[in-house]
Parts: C-alpha cells; sequence; structure tokens
C-alpha cells in the first residue's frame, strides 16, 4: 500500500454494482489503496448487504486489496468462506468475539490480515492496546453499519482520539480507519482526533459531480496530504 500519511478506502456497497467492472475500474484509476467490502448478517444490524459471491467476482477482475468488513455475530462461521472469496483483510468486531486472540489468528491461518473493529458507540475499554498490537489496524464505525447518509457521530470522533492516545502512550504506531460520512467536509475532524484511514462513500468518493480520482485527491487535500490534481 501506499506510504503516505493518509489513506483512502472506497465502500464497494456505494459502488454501481450493477456494472461492477467499470466501477473497480474508476477506483483503479485513482488514488484509493483498497476496497471496504461491508459484510452485514442481519442480526449485527437489521440489514444485508454484501456476500461471497460478489466478493469472488470482484476479485477476479482487480488486483486492488480488499478489506470484508464482517458485521457480523459468531464471525469464525464467516472467516474461512470470505478469505476463499478473496479478502485480503478481514475486520472483525470487538463486540461480536469472545476470544479475539483466537479468532485474529484464525484469520492469519487463512492467508487473510485481521482488521480490529468497533461500532460507532463502542469506546475502547483497557484492553484496547494489547488487542490493537495484534492487528493490521483499528476500524472505527462513525455511524451505524449498513445505512448511507447518516451524520458523522460526535462521540465516535472522540472514541477515535482516546484510541490515539492509548495507542501513542503504548508506543504503538497502529493506523485507525474511520467509516461512516467520511468526506472532505468531515474527514478533517477524523483525521485531527487520530485516523489516518479515510473511507469514503455515498458522501466521499461516489457522491455526484466529478470521477472517483478527483473526489480521492478532494479528501485527501482535505485531511492536508500533498495532491497533484489530474
Amino acid at each position: 500500500m501506499s506510504k503516505q500519511s493518509v489513506l483512502v478506502s472506497a465502500s464497494v456497497s456505494c459502488m454501481d454494482l450493477s456494472d461492477l467492472r467499470a466501477a473497480v475500474r474508476e477506483v483503479e484509476e485513482s488514488q484509493v489503496s483498497f476496497c471496504h467490502f461491508d459484510v452485514v448478517d442481519g442480526r449485527f444490524n437489521q440489514c444485508f448487504i454484501l456476500g461471497e459471491a460478489t466478493l469472488e467476482n470482484m476479485k477476479g477482475i482487480t488486483g486492488i486489496p480488499i478489506e470484508a468488513h464482517l458485521a457480523v455475530y459468531d464471525p469464525e462461521l464467516y472467516i474461512g468462506r470470505f478469505a476463499r472469496a478473496g479478502a485480503d483483510y478481514i475486520a472483525v468486531h470487538y463486540e461480536a468475539m469472545e476470544d479475539p486472540g483466537e479468532i485474529f489468528a484464525q484469520i492469519r491461518q487463512t492467508g487473510a490480515k485481521p482488521v480490529l473493529a468497533y461500532r460507532a458507540d463502542t469506546a475502547p475499554g483497557e484492553d484496547f492496546p494489547e488487542l490493537a498490537a495484534q492487528v493490521e489496524w483499528v476500524l472505527k464505525l462513525t455511524v451505524n453499519p449498513g445505512f448511507s447518509g447518516q451524520k458523522l457521530q460526535p462521540q465516535a470522533v472522540e472514541h477515535i482520539r482516546r484510541m490515539r492516545q492509548m495507542a501513542d502512550r503504548a508506543g504503538l504506531s497502529v493506523r485507525i480507519e474511520a467509516d461512516g460520512n467520511i468526506n472532505s467536509s468531515t474527514n478533517r475532524t477524523v483525521t485531527e482526533a487520530g485516523a489516518d484511514i479515510l473511507t469514503g462513500g455515498s458522501s466521499g468518493l461516489f457522491c455526484k459531480g466529478g470521477t472517483v480520482s478527483r473526489h480521492c485527491q478532494e479528501m485527501l487535500a482535505a485531511a492536508g496530504e500533498q495532491v497533484v490534481y489530474q
């Protein structure tokens, strides 16, 4: 992935799924570092989004890394399925795990890399530094998973700030991904709190009035990154 200080990921659920090949090609032509693939089981939140068949099809047409975000209970039932479908990273929720270390190990055994996820209303506990040290990065939802058009939740921003402070005190350089209503108007708020991965969706990368590449550049510029507009 890119060495720049702030990365952008693309929310697959906000792409034009009726022409996935064209949507993926547009992402590939931008500065997006990886794709964020939401999976919701209807229990963790009251909706369904994407499944492993779509991920497998997507992996067949692109080499861009894919993070499967398992917003599910009993994540151990899904890890192998989404790893076989092509997930490079698998995010599992703090709220859905009894033994996070065991789940992280299961993910690594598939060849994927673990990511630790928190809901918008879940604050980091005392075990945060220990868990964050075992994963590639931390995914912090800033809205509830599965429904577009929500507003950035201030409490989630404060959780990001607390995560960064706890990581710094522990000497960890772990990245923190902010996901939910992240765009060029809001991303400075989360980056100043400590996030350094921005997941762009319907209000960011895929909003009307420009290309994914242009919107990605705008998000990076708003976060303080030096970009060259094309």
